[in-house]
């Protein structure tokens, strides 16, 4: 296998940094990455830096994983070859991080109303990038509350427990959207097999869903060749990863959960497709329908003199 597309860091709920994940991809003998962090973007852009030191051939996919709440139900969208650069991204990225850090008070406080002690500067300090429960998680394990993650989220951290209090979900649509201002491709990850699966396919395809994860530690083959069989149905591209956080036992970056080589070129000929569009659109809005036909004319000539 070739490509591993979704990987999280300590920038979100990983406990491995950017420079270790590409250590293990490296080991793994991975071509591509993706480092699909929750709601931020900066374990990217430090792996970036770190593999522009380095003599390495494995090239970083621009990512984000964006959590997503729709119609009662929570969804998570990764966006790949994201353009961080973006203005609006950015914009929306901050405002997630501030709405995050409000959760994240409500919960402890919350905790300490049950005479669960911990301090809110200690939590804050294990967060890199996006803080969520699993931070709060982590201390409640370090003060002796639970004996590991999972035990903590069982006791204190389940939504059933917290109830209304909620940590911040932005719309499928708006995650959608702003992946594809950012020239990116939307895809769903690691969806659930239900009743209202095909339904919600429409509904994302609909907003501009580009693929569908089909590998990932979540599914067994069954799963595997139900999404691999709607994807056909519905024109959807295939994507997928490990997953990794570095918590889940017996989830590894490796190339077991990686997609394979033509699946990651059709990915790719997505987004040289896409781009094209895009720059036609601008110049389009830009310089006139003069300018757009004597570049659709000056593309079709190129296309027939490269087939000859």
């Amino acid at each position: 296998m070739y490509a591993d597309l979704h990987i999280h860091t300590t920038y979100s709920d990983g406990i491995y940094s950017p420079k270790e994940i590409i250590n293990k991809a490296i080991n793994a003998k991975l071509h591509k990455i993706a480092i699909t962090d929750h709601d931020n973007y900066f374990g990217s852009l430090e792996a970036q830096k770190i593999l522009s030191d380095i003599d390495s051939n494995l090239e970083l996919i621009p990512g984000v994983e964006f959590s997503c709440h729709d119609s009662g139900s929570e969804f998570h969208i990764i966006g790949l070859f994201i353009d961080f650069d973006n203005s609006n991204l950015s914009s929306l990225i901050s405002k997630m991080q501030d709405e995050r850090m409000k959760s994240i008070k409500k919960i402890i406080s919350h905790l300490q109303s049950k005479n669960i002690k911990i301090d809110l500067n200690k939590v804050t300090s294990r967060a890199k990038g996006s803080i969520g429960r699993p931070h709060i998680a982590l201390e409640l394990v370090e003060k002796g509350f639970a004996r590991n993650v999972n035990d903590a989220f069982d006791k204190y951290l389940s939504n059933n427990i917290l109830g209304k209090i909620k940590e911040p979900r932005m719309s499928t649509l708006e995650a959608i959207e702003i992946i594809r201002q950012s020239n990116g491709l939307p895809i769903w990850a690691h969806p659930k097999l239900s009743n209202n699966l095909s339904n919600n396919i429409k509904k994302l395809k609909n907003q501009g869903l580009i693929g569908v994860e089909i590998q990932s530690p979540r599914y067994g083959l069954n799963r595997q060749s139900e999404l691999i069989n709607i994807c056909k149905k519905y024109k959807l591209l295939y994507s997928g990863g490990s997953d990794f956080h570095g918590v889940h036992e017996g989830v590894e970056i490796s190339r077991n959960k990686a997609i394979n080589e033509e699946e990651y070129n059709t990915l790719l000929e997505a987004k040289k497709i896409y781009d094209n569009v895009f720059f036609d659109m601008l110049i389009f809005l830009f310089f006139g329908i003069n300018s757009y036909y004597l570049l659709s004319s000056s593309k079709s000539k190129k296309n027939k003199y490269s087939k000859n």
